[in-house]
């Protein structure tokens, strides 16, 4: 006798409201920042006894400078039919912040630091799982890595993340879905850059001439890496923190800037990397050092993830839901997976509003009904009679 047919899972996780509240309550009040390894640790902490609870194979991955990554199995029906889930515990709040944003529920509406992005996504893929196997048996094996640095690029995830990902046949991610609900079937590539600038000091007022001015060549750099802005295209290229000199008498010797690009494909990433590197100091005597580079890839268009929206919105139909579709500016691990062209489907985590900022909230309902919508990925064609037989 097969589970429940998929149109029962959203009556069926709607019901679970007050178990779902508890876990993300949970999470919201253990406070993670990316930076603080010791905090972060305490939330691998309570996912592993959470997944060990629900049943989870669960492995917990060390990691020296950031929290541990922790990945929980479950088997399925058909190996060669799994999917991933990827999450992240790490927040953009530093530690203190839960005093001044304490968790709340005001109707529809509940808030906290990290809520959104996304304490919420973890307790949508734990609730999520545990609905498609109350209802039946789960398409293929089911792996959940939720990892602790995302937002600070995911450097110690990322080999973790990508070597999972070709073992799956898809990945699910669980960022949050834009304000209005919508997936998001596209991601700008990130890089991040770090200019040093190296000049010569001397006396501001007796002898200026004989020094070289970082902090005049980092303003010409300034200009020209910004000219290599497209923002039609996708393409934006910023300067957003800046640091030089040493006294209000002395020409710069030394300057800092980092340089945040975003793109919407690789060929425009390779244009403007290109370009940056080509720069030549005005003042041949600064001398310019540049560090760093592409951290993720554009997730780009593929047929594997267009299969894959494909078959989210039927699901969503079934379930007597609907979503819209959208292409945005941040970046997530979903980035990396799309890249390595493993199907991809990012946004289906909560759906609120203000991520990383003091109005981050979650919107109960709509968030539960994006759970059953990863139910029900995770079930695969839903069967509706005892013999078995999917139905459309």
């Amino acid at each position: 006798m097969p589970g429940m047919s998929s149109p029962d899972l959203l009556p069926s996780v709607l019901a679970g409201e007050a178990a779902f509240l508890d876990t993300l309550r949970s999470l919201v009040e253990l406070e993670s920042p990316s930076h603080d390894a010791q905090a972060a640790d305490r939330v691998a902490d309570a996912l592993v006894a959470l997944l060990t609870r629900d049943g989870w194979s669960v492995e917990r991955s060390p990691r020296d400078d950031v929290g541990d990554v922790v990945i929980g199995r479950l088997e399925g029906d058909d190996p060669n039919d799994g999917t991933l889930i990827l999450a992240h515990y790490d927040t953009v709040w530093p530690l203190g912040t839960l005093a001044e944003m304490p968790w709340s529920r005001d109707g529809d509406v509940a808030r906290g630091p990290g809520v959104l992005d996304m304490k919420a996504g973890i307790a949508n893929a734990v609730h999520a799982a545990r609905a498609a196997r109350a209802a039946g048996s789960l398409r293929g094996p089911v792996t959940l890595l939720v990892s602790s640095d995302e937002e600070t690029g995911s450097l110690h995830s990322r080999a973790a993340i990508e070597a999972e990902a070709v073992r799956h046949a898809r990945v699910l991610v669980v960022e949050p879905g834009r304000d209005d609900g919508a997936l998001k079937v596209g991601r700008k590539g990130v890089g991040d850059m770090t200019v040093r600038f190296t000049g010569r000091s001397a006396h501001a007022g007796l002898n200026p001439e004989q020094g070289a001015s970082a902090l005049r060549e980092m303003a010409r750099f300034l200009l020209a890496a910004e000219a290599l802005a497209d923002v039609p295209n996708g393409t934006t290229v910023n300067v957003t923190v800046a640091s030089g000199g040493s006294a209000g008498n002395v020409i710069a010797e030394s300057a800092t800037a980092r340089v945040d690009l975003r793109f919407a494909t690789m060929d425009e990433s390779r244009r403007v990397l290109s370009e940056l590197h080509a720069y030549r100091p005005y003042d041949d005597r600064v001398r310019v050092e540049m560090v760093g580079g592409l951290n993720r890839p554009p997730m780009e268009p593929t047929p594997g993830n267009g299969a894959l929206l494909d078959e989210a919105r039927a699901h969503a139909r079934t379930l007597g839901l609907a979503f819209g579709e959208a292409v945005v500016g941040g970046g997530s691990d979903g980035n990396f997976t799309s890249a390595l062209g493993v199907p991809t489907l990012d946004g289906l985590g909560a759906i609120g509003g203000g991520p990383h900022a003091r109005n981050e909230h979650v919107r109960i309902r709509e968030t539960l009904e994006r759970t059953a919508l990863v139910a029900s990925l995770l079930r695969g064609p839903h069967q509706d009679d005892a013999s078995g037989t999917p139905t459309s």
